[in-house]
């Protein structure tokens, strides 16, 4: 009845169309609301009336369960790097300074030094 009376007065009310739809939106959230708490409840219920032998095999069945749920994180974790401390050269010689690196790149940065000077 309280149906039929909401539909006939949002199609021929025009004027409180806006107010109706705002109740009809809080209803609805009310509805969510009390079933995700009466889910919420059954659940408390029903773990806490369990034996603590049952308790124990549904947590062990609910575990193993999870485990098999693939991982829903899309961050994955960094490898810790370990701290490496590098000592820096400040020798006059520039032979020993370009002795770390292979012969094709001192080639190339003997002639750079040989373009710019």
């Amino acid at each position: 009845m309280l149906t039929g009376w909401t539909v006939t007065t949002y199609f021929i009310k025009k004027d409180s169309q806006e107010v109706i739809r705002e109740e009809l939106s809080n209803l609805f959230d009310i509805c969510k609301k009390l079933f995700f708490s009466l889910k919420n409840l059954i659940g408390i219920l029903i773990s806490t009336s369990l034996s603590p032998k049952e308790r124990e095999t549904s947590f062990v069945e609910e575990t193993l369960s999870k485990k098999d749920e693939p991982l829903l994180n899309v961050v994955h974790p960094i490898n810790e790097i370990e701290e490496q401390s590098v000592e820096l050269k400040h020798d006059d010689d520039d032979d020993d300074a370009l002795s770390s690196f292979s012969p094709e790149v001192v080639e190339v940065i003997n002639e750079e030094e040989e373009k710019v000077a």
